[in-house]
């Protein structure tokens, strides 16, 4: 008797089992990790003051020095361009005087910047990135006395 009993229970478990549904569901997990950009470091304004300079001396004036610095995760790439409020040609912007210009230089490799917004591309930088700047006066004329001001914006786009 413990046999048959065994066997209905048994049979009606089974059949309990056959007629359950069942569903299933798919989980995807997708995204992208990208690296992070670089972090500037120096100042988010920078002011090359030259005081006061006789307009006679101008030409012997001392350039300025700008710093700009980043630090960058390894393998960074990113465009750097400087455009100027008013450029005179591609490497003298206006300072806001008749005939007086000013000139930036980048500092590591001491060529004049195109102050109309042209892309210099940096890739493969980590760590300290120096972008030092140096501002220059430059006479283009016969000078008078007054005061000048100009500017310039440094747009960086990391890649």
């Amino acid at each position: 008797m413990k046999k048959a009993l065994s066997l209905a229970a048994t049979a009606l478990l089974l059949c309990s089992s056959a007629q359950a549904a069942t569903d299933t569901v798919t989980i995807n997990v997708s995204g992208a990790l990208t690296r992070p950009p670089c972090t500037l470091t120096s100042a988010r304004t920078l002011t090359a003051d030259f005081g006061s300079i006789e307009y006679d001396k101008v030409a012997a004036a001392d350039a300025i020095d700008l710093p700009l610095a980043l630090t960058c995760p390894p393998n960074s790439s990113f465009t750097i361009a400087v455009t100027a409020a008013s450029a005179l040609t591609d490497t003298i912007a206006s300072a806001g005087l008749a005939n007086l210009g000013y000139q930036l230089t980048w500092k590591d490799n001491k060529t004049p910047i195109n102050v109309r917004g042209a892309i210099r591309r940096m890739s493969n930088v980590q760590g300290a990135v120096d972008l030092g700047i140096s501002a220059k006066l430059i006479a283009r004329g016969a000078l008078t006395e007054g005061d000048f001001s100009a500017s310039a914006v440094v747009n960086i786009v990391y890649l």
